[in-house]
């Protein structure tokens, strides 16, 4: 309670920021920070006050573009697939831990599931979250993206501005957030999982 969080959060967004106006361009963007935590238990709660200040840094970035680039800034949780989905998954993929498989399950009955990544609310304006927030893109059987919208109709983050979280390994690797929250499971297996190594550095490409 002695504002710990708060305070590395504040660091974090310096640190974004800093990097984004010495480095113009796709340069500014990647990785910046990298949380690990050895709890799952805290690194979800940690993450819905690390996305509320990613959720800031984006509305400032949209406001000057010609400062802080074109490339949004984004939170990425990297965990075990008991937290969050590792794949995205398409039709005919049996696996019920996918993301395609979670969000559809949420679709059918959000009061019965849980929701389909470990956030049952905007971080930015605290609205719960609905079946209609999630949607698999760009289509619902081949998807690549998880893209999240608040159901609040007055949040910035609603409609057509997507909140900038990612949740799926795969969108992860290939968007490298900025701000990355892991738990030390998934640095265990980092010599089996080759995209994973983009995380840190030396990627070539932004998408």
């Amino acid at each position: 309670g002695g504002g710990k969080t708060e305070a590395y959060l504040g660091l974090s967004a310096f640190t974004l920021v800093l990097r984004r106006l010495h480095n113009p361009g796709v340069l500014g963007a990647g990785v910046g920070v990298l949380m690990r935590y050895t709890l799952r238990l805290l690194t979800l709660d940690q993450f819905g006050r690390a996305a509320a200040m990613i959720c800031a840094l984006e509305l400032e970035r949209q406001k000057h573009p010609e400062h802080l680039g074109a490339w949004p800034f984004e939170i990425g949780l990297w965990v075990g697939l008991g937290a969050t989905p590792n794949n995205m998954g398409q039709k005919g993929d049996s696996r019920p831990t996918t993301a395609r498989a979670r969000v559809l399950k949420f679709m059918d009955n959000d009061k019965r599931h849980p929701s389909p990544i470990p956030l049952e609310e905007c971080p930015w304006c605290g609205t719960k979250f609905t079946s209609k927030c999630f949607k698999l893109e760009p289509s619902v059987d081949h998807p690549t993206n998880l893209t999240i919208r608040c159901a609040g109709r007055d949040c910035v983050f609603s409609r057509n501005s997507p909140l900038p979280i990612l949740a799926v390994d795969e969108p992860i690797y290939r968007r490298l957030p900025s701000f990355l929250i892991a738990t030390v499971d998934k640095f265990a297996g980092l010599p089996y999982v080759g995209p994973a190594g983009a995380l840190f550095g030396h990627a070539d490409r932004a998408d």
